[in-house]
Order: structure tokens, then C-alpha cells, then sequence
């Protein structure tokens, strides 16, 4: 149970308004001439009625599914959903896919597993690789943000690395970013530190590029990167992380934004959006 019996938040909201409401009705009962067992009987009634709302209200913040916020003129919707439908393939939509800091393309089970996102991106969407490595490779935006070329590189074909963060236009639809530093034994990598740095400049790189469309972004760093720093952070964590980056950027942008955080099935279960709701409430819709 996301939200126990123990929540004392929730308790105090849920008891609060139901003793309020009791004592409303208690007070306008004693106006009127009733009876003394009446008037029990109406107090029982209210405490019944006060402990199914309870239970409702316990119930409905246990099967939340998705929830909006607002900040500004921004609105996030965060909820189940799939990246490669037809839904968020639209024109006035940026899709976006997360790869390591060298751009790899290689979907081979060992540098990007074809399961993964962007594996599944570039086997379903990516027509020639190597058109898209050229352009990767000639891209100007890339070129001003390389973080370091390492020769000494012995997995993958590229030896260029880009500073995390940063985004590739791949299409009108499609961004391209760069989330995790990659080892030479093919094993992505993060602190919480810079997991945070590079949500910080995405946030900033969107804000560059995004031109008021609605960006859409799978839950990034869940899933295999959700281990840290050598420990491991929950999916509600990782999604905290992710939207307090965004509050503290958002001050920057110009115009107004619409973010769809897609999560996938098992993921959306996992995630108490009672607690992400209290949590950014100067937020919520």
C-alpha cells in the first residue's frame, strides 16, 4: 500500500475535514428541538459516513494513475503510455530517446540491448545508421558541446564524447540526448550528482530547442541506470529528482511548456503519485 493507515498527511487532511464537517452538522442540528436519541443516532450516522469517506478517499490515493501540474503557464502530465505510438508522433511533438555520452548507435546486446529505448528506436525508426552517425558526427551543436575525445577507447566505434545533456535533433519529432557516461566494459554510469547535472542542462537544452511544442520523455535514468552512486534509487525517487530539476529550470524558459513524463506499465504501478502530488503542490492542477 502506497498510502497507509499511518500517512500522517493524509490523516490530518481526511480527519480534519471530516471533523470540521461533523461539527458543522452537529452545530446546525442543535438549533432544532430533536430528540436526544435523535441526535445519537445522527452523530453515529456522521461517524459512519466519516469513516466510509475515509476509506474511499484511503482507496483513491492508492489507485492514482497519473497526475497534472502546473507551474506557470507549464503543464506536466506524468502517465502510463507508449513512446512509439501514433499519439506522440505528431508534428507539434518532441519524442525523446536517451543514449550514452558517445551517441552509440550500435544495437549489438552488448553497447545497446534491442529491448531498451533507444535500441527499440533505432531498429524501428533509424532507416541507415550510417546517415545518422554522419550527421551526428557534422552536427554543429554537437561539436560545441564534445566533452573529450578518447583514442584509447576500446568498445564502439566512436571515440568522441558529448557533455550530458545535450541534445541532437534528429528529425522534427525526435531529440536525441546524452544521459550516461559508459566504461570500457560496456556498463553505463552515474553519481547522483550528475545524474542531477545533466537533467539541469537537458532542462536548459530543451528550453533552447523545444519551440512551445510538447516535449514527451520516458522516465529518464529508471530502469538499469536507477543505481546510483552504488545504491538504488525507486522510480518515485528517480521521477522526484526529475521534476524538482525542472521546477529549478523552468524559471528560464520563455515560453510556455507542456512535458508528458510516459511511464511503462510496471513503472506506473510502482509510483505513489499521492506523495509526488503533496510533494509539488504549489504544482498541481
Amino acid at each position: 500500500m502506497k498510502v497507509n493507515l499511518k500517512n500522517r498527511e493524509f490523516n490530518s487532511r481526511v480527519i480534519g475535514t471530516a471533523v470540521g464537517t461533523i461539527g458543522v452538522v452537529s452545530s446546525v442540528i442543535s438549533f432544532f428541538d430533536f430528540s436526544v436519541t435523535f441526535r445519537f443516532r445522527m452523530l453515529c450516522a456522521l461517524i459512519v459516513l466519516g469513516v466510509c469517506y475515509y476509506c474511499w478517499l484511503l482507496y483513491k490515493a492508492n489507485h492514482l494513475e497519473s497526475l497534472t501540474l502546473n507551474y506557470g503557464e507549464s503543464e506536466i502530465e506524468i502517465k502510463q503510455g507508449d513512446i512509439f505510438s501514433e499519439e506522440y508522433k505528431k508534428d507539434n511533438t518532441f519524442r525523446t530517446f536517451a543514449f550514452n555520452e558517445y551517441f552509440d548507435t550500435k544495437v549489438d546486446e552488448e553497447i545497446i540491448s534491442k529491448n531498451s529505448l533507444n535500441g527499440q528506436f533505432i531498429n524501428r525508426e533509424v532507416p541507415n545508421i550510417s546517415d545518422l552517425d554522419e550527421k551526428m558526427s557534422n552536427d554543429l551543436h554537437l561539436k560545441n558541446n564534445i566533452s573529450c575525445v578518447n583514442k584509447k577507447r576500446v568498445v564502439g566505434d566512436k571515440h568522441i564524447s558529448y557533455e550530458l545533456g545535450t541534445i541532437f535533433k534528429y528529425s522534427d519529432n525526435v531529440f536525441l540526448t546524452a544521459m550516461t557516461y559508459f566504461d570500457n566494459e560496456n556498463h553505463a554510469h552515474l553519481t547522483v550528482q550528475e545524474y542531477q547535472k545533466f537533467l539541469i542542462h537537458f532542462w536548459d537544452e530543451i528550453n533552447n530547442l523545444y519551440n512551445s511544442q510538447t516535449v514527451v520523455i520516458p522516465l529518464l535514468g529508471s530502469g538499469a541506470v536507477t543505481r546510483l552512486d552504488g545504491n538504488i534509487y525507486s522510480s518515485n525517487q528517480i521521477l522526484e529528482i526529475v521534476l524538482f530539476t525542472f521546477y529549478l529550470r523552468r524559471i528560464k524558459f520563455r515560453k510556455p511548456a507542456h512535458l508528458v513524463i510516459l511511464l511503462d506499465q510496471e513503472t506506473n504501478k510502482k509510483i505513489n503519485y499521492y506523495k509526488i502530488r503533496s510533494m509539488f503542490n504549489g504544482l498541481q492542477k
